[in-house]
């Protein structure tokens, strides 16, 4: 595995999803399938010889819940993370699920769109996380804003309270004429607002689908956090 590369084992009963899934993973610049399991004794087994990053992980297992899978290596002092990828969309498996802390909670059927996204979140999170630098509260903001999952393909989006849909539209067009990513405060001045709000509004975009954030990277120092508009 090269420098850098982050190892994911998946987990899932059906060899062929299985399968499906450890492609799209591997395709995925920065990413490396480490192998795959198909039931819970399989992962935890393998989980704690191969000391994956990241499981993309079912929870309808033949032996014992996906969410057994979780508990069973925190237990374990097996340090990863989860993208769960269910069919279950009962709250409290949900609400379980989130509370063991997973990175993202994908409902089948979904597009790999949707999983490419949650990889590519998982990994700008990563990159961030073990950046040499002092982390703020601005740092930890932009953490949890990684860890928050977007809606599915043509789901209904409702405007968060306190955001203008006529502010965000212009900071979106700002975004879409750009000829190259932008930082927050490029956009505020193109925009005509504050820093803070236009950072507001560009976390709401990145939620949405609509942008998405890229990490630069200096000579020295903290890496800039730069937002681009996603092609259509």
């Amino acid at each position: 595995m090269t420098a850098g590369t982050l190892g994911v084992l998946v987990v899932d009963d059906d060899f062929m999803i299985a399968q499906m899934h450890a492609t799209c993973v591997g395709a995925q610049e920065g990413f490396e399938v480490r192998g795959t399991a198909h039931t819970c004794k399989q992962a935890l087994a393998m989980a704690k010889d191969l000391r994956p990053d990241l499981i993309v992980l079912d929870i309808y297992l033949p032996d014992r819940s996906g969410i057994e899978v979780v508990r069973g290596l925190r237990t374990a002092k097996v340090l990863c993370d989860f993208i769960l990828i269910t069919a279950a969309k009962e709250p409290r498996i949900i609400e379980e699920a989130f509370q063991v802390g997973i990175f993202d909670y994908l409902i089948k059927p979904f597009r790999l769109e949707r999983l490419k996204d949650a990889l590519s979140r998982y990994r700008l999170f990563h990159e961030q996380l073990t950046a040499s630098v002092a982390p703020d509260q601005g740092f930890v903001d932009e953490l949890k804003g990684l860890r928050a999952a977007r809606p599915p393909p043509g789901a209904e989006v409702l405007t968060p309270k306190g955001i203008d849909g006529r502010t965000l539209e212009r900071i979106a067009q700002v975004l879409r004429q750009a000829p190259d990513p932008m930082s927050s405060d490029q956009v505020a001045q193109l925009a005509g607002v504050s820093r803070s709000t236009a950072r507001a509004y560009l976390n709401c975009l990145v939620e949405r689908g609509v942008a998405r954030e890229l990490l630069k990277y200096g000579v020295v120092g903290r890496p800039r956090i730069l937002f681009e508009a996603r092609q259509a």
